[in-house]
C-alpha cells in the first residue's frame, strides 16, 4: 500500500489508508472523504488466475486483459460526509 501512496504523491492525489485490526471485521470496503463507501462482495480479488510467469502475457501489465469473476458492488453515499 505505501508503494500506491508514493505512486499517487506525484500526481497529486492524496492518498490515505487503515486496516481495521479487530478480529470482528471480516467485509472489505473503500471509504472516500466524500462520503462515499465502496463494498465489494469479494474483497478485492475479483480477477480469475492468470500464467502470471508467462512474460508475454498481456494481463501481467494491462489490468483490461484479465478475466474477472462474477463479483456485487455496493455503492452507499453518507451525506453528513460529503463535501461541498
Amino acid at each position: 500500500m505505501e508503494q500506491l501512496k508514493n505512486s499517487l504523491d506525484s500526481s497529486g492525489i492524496i492518498f490515505e489508508y487503515e486496516f481495521d485490526q479487530s478480529m470482528a471485521f471480516h467485509a472489505r470496503s473503500i471509504e472516500t472523504d466524500t462520503g462515499w463507501k465502496i463494498s465489494v462482495d469479494r474483497g478485492l480479488d475479483i480477477f480469475q488466475p492468470y500464467d502470471f510467469k508467462n512474460s508475454f502475457n498481456l494481463a501481467n501489465t494491462i489490468q483490461e486483459e484479465r478475466l474477472s469473476k462474477g463479483f456485487e458492488v455496493t455503492y452507499l453515499r453518507d451525506e453528513s460526509k460529503k463535501k461541498a
